[in-house]
């Protein structure tokens, strides 16, 4: 056990004194226990003296053997290799030297015992028996007896003395728990507290200000973000005049890197030209030594900064993958792949090619045993699947995230693919209706991503989605409003979007008109920052309204200008939903045969990939169509289109009622009362007209415009 120890305490960064005391007691026998705590305490007590007798006892165990074949500790052992190593060290320093290291003892020393006090009793004499009463505690009582008093109690103010070693083993492991698991690393603001001890004790450590600057972006403070990076790069400069060229060369590398890291500083927080002009001069340092590696990373930041969707960009994107491949960088190739697959997929190519280029990125992730970016991977093909309307490749992609092994040194990665993955699985339960599954998803989310960290905003986002769209199908407006106000903090397009809809279901017309006209300008003049998917979303909203007041053409205009933009971008999905609503104002416009023969090519799509409500919506459109058709045929003929009518009423009343969507609920439980009073099904009838009697009564429809909608 000892020796384990030993090796264990080798290892390690320097301890604590009161953890390794904690470490030792259970190994070591008391006696020796004791006179391991006694030596600490002399160090202390006696001054440097003590000290050096020390390191002479140590080289005389080193070399002075017990019996003529074998010293005390063998020279070519691991702990004779440490301690000689130790010795040489000891051996180098000078006498102002040796006396900082006997200060920084003290402040090791005084983090647990804090400062020694002066016994006035022994300044004055004091009394026989006191002599006798203390010297009888010093042999009964063990050593961690006395000590033990101040090992809980006082602690410095400052956090105690951080060695070099201390403070390199705590930023490389903070600083890898901020990449790969937010969670396990420190609170932003107990991490800055050690990091401000940290650089009391060791103020030219230039990582310490790195590991603050990384803090800062976690909470997006700006000003000392900058700050930190200033002085982390500032103090990587050499200053002495040794080795001039490797000071010039290591100079150099720090200027272009800082540069680099500016750039991303300043694209994180939105200053574009800010971070174009940090990052040419990045490009201009490296390309002036021929620093490759350097170029290749401002490559892979210059097409994420530049304007999507120009030729440029895609130029950038394609010559960043080639050049990553043949420098043998697996981590800016694959990220420059899928990066290549997304500005694909947002401009008019064949999905078959874009999920091409992310199996490519698999590959290279599996080859090279890159977890963090096979993670990335699958969050992205997660939310390519969802624009194209296939909802079940896009949940198994993201239950891949959730079932993957990134454990890295016992530390699963817990990124921001984590968490959209988490997010779409609480969508894709809310989309059925399943609210109470949603929410456990998204606590779950909750926990991996508490509110301080950087990531969190994400689920704040899709948990105010879910409640918006559960409130207004429930006609709870009071709620509906309040997870408007907190979708306005976190995504302003949506926010405008969804407010749209909550003025249109309340049968504020103008006002919604207004809002949605002006969104789709909006998106129209900055249509590189939306997906395809969110410009269709708006002209199906717009279509919407016009369908409630009646206007059909522009409801048909609008329908059609949505079909044309998700044939372009081959989002089948969104095109389906899109011939439903065509379908429906054909239905209005008294041309079911029309609106039948529509929904016959696009209803299945729906049916297979569609939310519960969309299906839900589908069918009713296609009971209607059904039934308005019927009109023409025989009565044979025309009681057996009733009766599948009635039957696709009761699957879609379930399904409105699986997302307590009220008013829903009435008005197919009013379609499908006239139904059956068209069958002549009397007792039928009669349950469906109470049942529409008990909803409008807790439900009164205030606005004329929900009759007519889809």
């Amino acid at each position: 056990d000892f020796m384990t120890l030993i090796l264990k305490l080798l290892q390690s960064p320097d301890l604590p004194l009161k953890e390794l005391l904690n470490q030792t007691q259970n190994i070591l026998k008391p006696k020796i226990f004791d006179e391991f705590v006694d030596r600490l305490k002399e160090f202390y007590e006696e001054d440097v003296l003590p000290l050096m007798d020390f390191f002479q006892e140590l080289h005389r165990m080193l070399t002075e053997p017990i019996t003529p074949e074998m010293p005390v500790i063998s020279s070519s052992s691991v702990l004779g290799l440490f301690f000689r190593g130790m010795i040489l060290v000891f051996d180098s320093l000078s006498f102002s030297q040796v006396t900082i290291l006997y200060n920084q003892f003290k402040h090791y020393y005084e983090e647990v015992n804090g400062p020694a006090q002066i016994d006035e009793s022994e300044n004055f004499g004091g009394s026989l028996m006191d002599s006798i009463t203390k010297e009888t505690e010093r042999l009964t009582c063990s050593a961690l007896g006395r000590e033990s008093s101040h090992l809980g109690g006082t602690k410095s103010e400052s956090g105690g003395y951080f060695s070099h070693k201390q403070a390199e083993y705590f930023i490389s492991r903070q600083g890898f728990l901020l990449q790969h698991n937010e969670k396990e690393a420190m609170s932003p603001k107990e991490l800055q507290t050690q990091i401000s001890n940290m650089l009391q004790s060791n103020p030219a450590l230039a990582e310490a200000h790195f590991l603050s600057y990384m803090n800062n972006l976690r909470v997006k403070e700006y000003c000392t973000a900058v700050h930190n990076l200033f002085h982390c790069f500032d103090r990587n400069t050499n200053f002495t005049d040794v080795n001039l060229a490797n000071k010039t060369v290591e100079e150099d590398v720090s200027r272009r890197y800082a540069s680099l890291n500016l750039a991303g500083l300043h694209f994180r927080f939105g200053h574009k030209e800010e971070a174009l002009a940090a990052l040419q001069e990045a490009i201009r340092m490296a390309q002036e030594t021929n620093d490759h590696v350097c170029l290749q990373h401002a490559l892979s930041w210059l097409h994420r900064i530049e304007d999507a969707g120009n030729a440029r960009t895609a130029s950038l994107i394609a010559r960043s993958v080639d050049k990553s491949e043949e420098m043998s960088l697996p981590n800016i190739t694959s990220l420059s792949v899928q990066a290549l697959a997304k500005h694909n997929a947002f401009f008019t190519a064949r999905p078959s090619s874009v999920i091409e280029y992310m199996l490519k990125s698999d590959i290279l992730n599996c080859q090279h045993s890159q977890p963090h970016f096979m993670c990335v991977s699958y969050a992205q093909k997660a939310a390519l699947w969802h624009m194209y309307g296939k909802r079940e490749s896009s949940s198994m992609c993201s239950q891949l995230v959730l079932n993957l092994d990134t454990s890295e040194g016992g530390i699963y990665h817990n990124g921001e693919s984590v968490c959209l993955a988490l997010c779409n699985i609480a969508r894709i339960f809310a989309d059925e209706g399943n609210y109470v599954l949603a929410l456990e998803v998204i606590n779950n989310a909750k926990q991996r991503f508490p509110p301080q960290t950087q990531h969190a905003h994400l689920w704040m986002t899709y948990e105010q989605e879910i409640m918006f769209d559960r409130s207004l199908l429930s006609q709870k407006d009071e709620l509906a409003s309040q997870a408007l106000t907190g979708l306005q903090a976190l995504d302003e397009d949506e926010y405008r979007l969804r407010s749209g809809i909550f003025k249109k279901e309340k049968g504020d017309v103008s006002t919604a008109l207004s809002t949605l006209t002006r969104l789709k300008e909006h998106v129209t003049t900055n249509s590189q920052k939306f997906s395809p998917e969110f410009p269709c979303r708006v002209m199906l909203a717009l279509a919407d309204l016009y369908i409630q007041t009646g206007n059909h053409i522009s409801a048909t205009s609008q329908i059609l200008e949505c079909v044309m933009k998700s044939e372009e971008h081959h989002l089948e999905y969104l095109h389906s939903l899109a011939a439903v609503y065509l379908a429906f104002v054909q239905l209005l416009m008294r041309l079911p045969e029309k609106g039948l023969s529509l929904l016959d090519r696009h209803m299945v799509t729906v049916l297979s990939h569609g939310s519960c409500l969309d299906r839900a919506r589908t069918l009713y459109c296609y009971a209607r169509c059904t039934v308005a058709d019927g009109n023409r045929l025989s009565a044979t003929d025309r009681k057996s289109s009733l009766l599948q009518a009635v039957n696709t009423m009761t699957t879609v009343i379930e399904l409105f009622k699986k997302l307590d969507a009220h008013m829903r609920v009435k008005d197919a439980t009013y379609y499908l009362a006239r139904l059956y009073h068209e069958l002549g099904y009397t007792a039928e009838r009669n349950k469906c007209a109470y049942e529409f009697k008990q909803l409008d009564s807790q439900f009164p429809t205030h606005s004329q415009g929900t009759v007519l909608r889809l």
